[in-house]
């Protein structure tokens, strides 16, 4: 009977590119954010960002309040608000009116 060897190849996971063109524009607004991310983490460490069509367009303490004043300036709009930290809650929301409601 042949010995078994005890030995265990590892091997790096690939680097996959990220889609050149999405059509969602949050979920361009979602590659955006993990794009930025490591720059963000630089100097938003623990703040909300709100991004949208592909820009950071609002930072604050808190998620209400970044969606707060998101709503002010693009009533009708669908954004991406996304906490800067490592560990990365997601939260789609697709009209701001309903997710006052609920904050």
């Amino acid at each position: 009977m042949p010995e078994m060897q005890d030995e265990i190849q590892v091997f790096e996971a690939p680097q996959l590119p990220l889609p050149k063109s999405v059509d969602d524009p949050w979920l361009r607004d979602e590659q955006t954010f993990f794009l930025k991310l490591p720059e963000l983490l630089k100097t938003l460490r623990g703040k909300w960002v709100a991004i949208y069509d592909e820009q950071v367009v609002e930072v604050g303490d808190t998620r209400r309040e970044v969606l707060l004043r998101f709503v002010k300036k693009f009533p009708n709009a669908e954004v991406y608000i996304q906490l800067v930290d490592e560990a990365i809650p997601v939260a789609r929301i697709f009209s701001p009116r309903k997710a006052l409601r609920r904050l």
